[in-house]
């Protein structure tokens, strides 16, 4: 529900001013570039990572295949004998992702000691011959280069020599995406393609120039969306089938049928071969990525080169491409979010208000994971950012307005109510509502009066006159401020107290016969204290009545007062006009409301102003209970009577009492 307290609606530019500077501030951070690292970082994990293409068969140059063969690079010849093994199988395409720059020689093949060995032995024992006509005769693979490195120009035999295409590393440094094109490239890379697209060339049979539009490129039939120039990979988890490379040596893939019209890449694995990138998706490695002897040579967001070129192929021929979410977007949903926080905060309270804000943001991460898995990533950092500031900015502007009003609000009810009422005042009011709303509620006024005063006090200095109504109005206002009344206003020694406003009270009738019942309690303490400063002593009467009254702040423009005005007051007046010294009087309204736990008398033959003696009660409390059930506890008006007199007594003929007849309205 949406809290007034601090204001209309009309008061809600502060918390869409807190919104737009939260924006802001987020797009002048995202324009600046400082937080790109993060911003990546939280965006690669985005990446939703499907299942790897079973159509992609990986062969790796392993630490088993080197426990074998010996020490990595190996002679050509064995690459020969690996390549005629795939080709028997008969794969769609074999991308060979090993850089073949250096010339090998068959040791066997050199004539033995101690014959000189001549330049001519040299080159009949090379095997470069053997690697090429492997490739030759496969005629699907494609070799992998680089703009300064490239296979030797033996292995030239009209087969497609590819760039690695890898893009650059973004700025949390991961490799996203490849490059089907390349400004720059190795010589015999004529088309200035990556590897991966000469790769799907051959497999797909298509020959279609790739034609570049906007932030697509078309390749046959895929229509392939660039960002920034690349394709970003859609990474999966690993678990592509594979044979390791001294299986395929000795014939002997354990499912030849995954060679088979599948799309074969080969590659190093192996951590020293210097062919690991960082990638945006983290993986779990099994025990063949790292030799024995360093089990953690890798984290998970770590991945063979190879493999990545894998996925890129994948990407393809799955036609299930990444995209991101463009700047402008980030930058609209920022500014828009953060002004939706704004807004939603000022309707809400404090906790709930951090709790809303959690919640979006939780929302706004569900929603990012969500549309990721339909291969869009959106802004993880910006946004939330966003958010979290303008939830921020919001509170702190809400809370310099609650703070302001609830200061005003205790300032005007801190004289007439417990702190304790104007804290809880400040908590649920608006100054508008405190200081603009008069409203009709049902109220229980109280007036108590000392009788006699006005003729007592003209025999007493001004000192003294002062000294006995301080004493007499601290005791009380205690009194009435500890039983949740709020003190109406102090008219000489008449005290004008109300219960059921500002707050709502439930029990206001009762609450206050039990606040009458202290007050009168209270006698003999103020008897002694005035005895003890050398004053009279004085003795007060209770009027109590309960009904519909206006409450609210009245007066003029420069001085305003919480009071109430009545029929119900002007009663209540009267009942205390009439009260005899220590004696409680009350309406029938207010003993129906309480009559549970008050004993009253009714007192007969009383006729007030106005009112008609047949139709109107006037009862005397004399008893009050705790609990439905509990004893009585008769109204100390003895008592106190008792008190009053022995001290007055007692100052014989020091005291001077003009009249202590009940009826002393002079104020």
């Amino acid at each position: 529900m949406v809290r007034e307290r601090v204001g209309d609606w009309r008061s809600a530019w502060r918390s869409v001013v807190a919104g737009v500077a939260a924006g802001l501030l987020v797009i002048g951070v995202l324009q600046t570039g400082i937080l790109d690292g993060p911003f990546f970082a939280a965006q690669d994990r985005l990446f939703p990572a499907p299942p790897p293409d079973n159509g992609i068969t990986l062969v790796a140059i392993d630490a088993r295949s080197k426990a074998q063969l010996g020490a990595y690079p190996w002679d050509n010849g064995y690459h020969a004998q690996v390549i005629n093994y795939l080709a028997g199988l008969h794969p769609k395409v074999i991308l060979f992702d090993v850089m073949l720059n250096h010339s090998t020689v068959d040791p066997e093949r050199l004539p033995p000691p101690p014959h000189v060995i001549t330049q001519q032995d040299f080159e009949k024992a090379r095997t470069d011959r053997l690697l090429a006509q492997a490739i030759e005769d496969a005629g699907n693979v494609v070799l992998v280069c680089t703009s300064s490195d490239g296979p030797i120009d033996a292995l030239e035999v009209g087969e497609p020599i590819a760039d690695l295409g890898f893009a650059s590393p973004d700025p949390a440094n991961a490799i996203r995406g490849m490059s089907l094109q390349v400004k720059s490239t190795c010589a015999q890379n004529e088309a200035h393609e990556s590897a991966f697209v000469a790769a799907l060339r051959i497999a797909e049979k298509n020959q279609d120039p790739i034609e570049v539009k906007g932030d697509a490129a078309q390749f046959g039939r895929h229509r392939i969306p660039l960002v920034n120039g690349q394709m970003l990979i859609n990474y999966s988890l690993g678990g592509s089938p594979t044979c390791s490379y001294i299986d395929a040596f000795n014939a002997a893939c354990p499912h030849p049928d995954q060679i088979r019209d599948h799309v074969v890449v080969i590659g190093t694995k192996l951590i020293d071969a210097g062919d690991v990138y960082s990638q945006p998706v983290a993986f779990k490695h099994d025990s063949s990525f790292c030799p024995s002897t360093r089990p953690q040579c890798m984290v998970d967001n770590q991945n063979y080169g190879y493999r990545i070129m894998a996925d890129a192929v994948a990407t393809v021929l799955q036609d299930r491409y990444m995209t991101v979410e463009p700047r402008s977007w980030t930058i609209g949903a920022s500014l828009l979010l953060a002004l939706i926080v704004g807004l939603a905060v000022y309707g809400l309270g404090f906790r709930a208000a951090i709790i809303a804000t959690v919640d979006m943001l939780g929302l706004y991460y569900v929603a990012a994971i969500v549309i990721a898995q339909r291969d869009l990533l959106i802004d993880p950092l910006f946004a939330p950012i966003a958010m979290a500031l303008a939830a921020s900015f919001s509170l702190g502007a809400r809370y310099v307005l609650v703070e302001r009003e609830r200061r005003k609000v205790e300032r005007i009810f801190g004289q007439y109510v417990d702190p304790r009422i104007s804290r809880q005042l400040a908590d649920s009011r608006s100054i508008k509502d405190v200081t603009s709303k008069g409203e009709r509620r049902e109220l229980t006024l109280m007036f108590v009066d000392i009788r006699g005063f006005t003729a007592m006090s003209e025999a007493m200095t001004a000192e003294d006159v002062l000294a006995v109504i301080q004493e007499y109005l601290n005791e009380m206002s205690a009194l009435i401020l500890k039983w949740d009344g709020t003190i109406d206003k102090y008219v000489g020694d008449e005290i004008v107290a109300l219960w059921n406003a500002p707050t709502h009270q439930p029990q206001h009738a009762l609450w206050a016969v039990r606040c009458a019942y202290d007050l009168i309690n209270q006698a003999s303490v103020v008897q002694r204290q005035l005895a003890a400063k050398g004053l009279p002593p004085i003795s007060w009467g209770i009027g109590i009545n309960t009904g519909p009254a206006v409450v609210g702040n009245m007066g003029s423009k420069d001085r305003l007062q919480y009071t109430a005005l009545g029929d119900t007051v002007n009663t209540a007046a009267r009942f205390c006009s009439v009260a005899p010294a220590f004696t409680v009087l009350i309406g029938e309204s207010t003993y129906e409301a309480c009559k549970q736990f008050v004993a009253v008398e009714q007192v007969p033959g009383l006729q007030l102003k106005g009112k008609s003696a047949d139709k109107f009660r006037v009862y005397r409390a004399v008893s009050i209970r705790e609990e439905v059930g509990s004893p009585w506890v008769p109204f100390p008006t003895e008592a106190a009577s008792d008190t009053y007199t022995n001290i007055r007594r007692s100052y014989g003929a020091q005291l001077v009492f003009a009249a202590s007849t009940p009826g002393d309205l002079e104020e």
